[in-house]
């Protein structure tokens, strides 16, 4: 079950590549996988060091996805970015937020739930919406993965 908090957040900067694909999870995990590896190699040319690995939705389509997918890195980082990789920071104040466990692919029931839970409580969905990937898809089973998620409210 989830559980579902009202928070206050801090800014955070972090640096990205922004991107667009269909909803189908394999072009998801395609093309996010190609933006996280391009801002990975930035990094590693500039010795950067990441802190978490996150995406950012501030556009809400039925048909297509778009997102900025990167990391967080300390503030002095985002003076760094350059070309395709670009700086920004998730906004700070209150967010409602929840953690997904288990395959990326699910994340969308959590959502489905998390918009049930705005419309019962009477809150108003904001942009952006981001999510922390908690763990490694390349070591923890699917059914294990942690996605941190926070979603600005209006």
């Amino acid at each position: 079950m989830l559980e579902f908090k009202l928070t206050n957040v801090e800014e955070q900067p972090y640096l990205y590549e922004e991107r667009s694909c269909s909803r189908d999870p394999s072009d998801i995990s395609a093309t996010m996988g190609g933006a996280f590896q391009n801002v990975m190699d930035f990094l590693s040319s500039r010795q950067i060091s990441p802190i978490q690995v996150l995406a950012v939705y501030y556009t809400y389509d039925p048909d297509r996805m778009s997102f900025r997918a990167g990391f967080t890195v300390s503030p002095d980082a985002v003076t760094k970015a350059e070309g395709a990789v670009k700086a920004a920071v998730t906004p700070a104040g209150q967010v409602l937020t929840f953690t997904h466990v288990g395959p990326y692919s699910e994340l969308r029931h959590s959502y489905g739930l998390m918009m049930e839970y705005i419309e019962k409580n009477g809150l108003k969905l904001g942009a952006p919406t981001w999510e922390i990937y908690v763990d490694d898809p390349q070591v923890t089973p699917p059914e294990q993965l942690k996605t941190e998620i926070f979603v600005s409210l209006a």
